[in-house]
């Protein structure tokens, strides 16, 4: 019985919405487990084993964010390019500079994030010939093209809130829809897509708006 709890927790980590639907009634505990067998969470013959588990299973309680979605402001930013470079202390120090030269009250994008591993560079498509030549000395290892920027803007109250992200990233999911890069500036969630996923997701955050 334990192993098939642990089993079944994975398979929730990488399907989430079916923790949804089941809260919701969208999916009985028997239809549910018969799912569970088919995809090997257990053995044919412990089905009555699989639903007895999620009797006693302790799902996450669903908190209710539907007023903190109807204040969102959606905005939407096309021809965006995302460079991945292998981190470098040099790579870094040059980028630096790169923020004085933006103007953001133009609107110009820039964004440099530094990570364990890589230092990623979001700007305008317009702009890429601009920091060639301080980036062309160093190794990249990917190039998104043909990227959308969402802006998502919630109400400052929405900091104290759990629940949000999540609610976000599984329609998008449930819809099939890839996020290629996700950042945060609480209150503010910047998504950023391709171009083809743009207008399903926004139509998303449409609905979870006027839900």
């Amino acid at each position: 019985m334990l192993q098939i709890e642990h089993n079944f927790r994975q398979f929730l980590s990488k399907k989430p919405e079916l923790e949804t639907c089941y809260q919701e009634g969208l999916i009985n505990r028997r239809s549910l487990a018969r799912y569970l067998v088919r995809h090997n969470i257990a053995k044919s013959n412990h089905l009555e084993a699989v639903i007895a588990m999620l009797r006693r299973f302790e799902f996450k309680e669903q908190k209710q964010t539907k007023d903190l979605f109807s204040k969102i402001k959606i905005n939407i930013k096309d021809k965006i390019i995302i460079l991945d470079f292998q981190k470098e202390k040099e790579l870094i120090q040059k980028l630096h500079h790169l923020i004085e030269n933006t103007n953001y009250d133009r609107g110009d994008t820039l964004k440099i994030v530094v990570g364990s591993c890589s230092v990623k560079v979001f700007l305008d498509e317009d702009n890429e010939k601009k920091v060639k030549n301080v980036v062309e000395n160093f190794k990249l290892q990917n190039r998104l093209t043909n990227i959308s920027e969402i802006s998502v803007m919630f109400p400052e109250d929405a900091i104290k809130e759990r629940g949000i992200l999540s609610t976000i990233t599984k329609e998008l999911s449930v819809n099939e829809i890839v996020i290629s890069e996700l950042l945060t500036a609480s209150p503010e969630l910047l998504i950023y897509l391709k171009e083809e996923f743009v207008l399903k997701a926004y139509d998303i955050l449409k609905r979870l708006q006027k839900t």
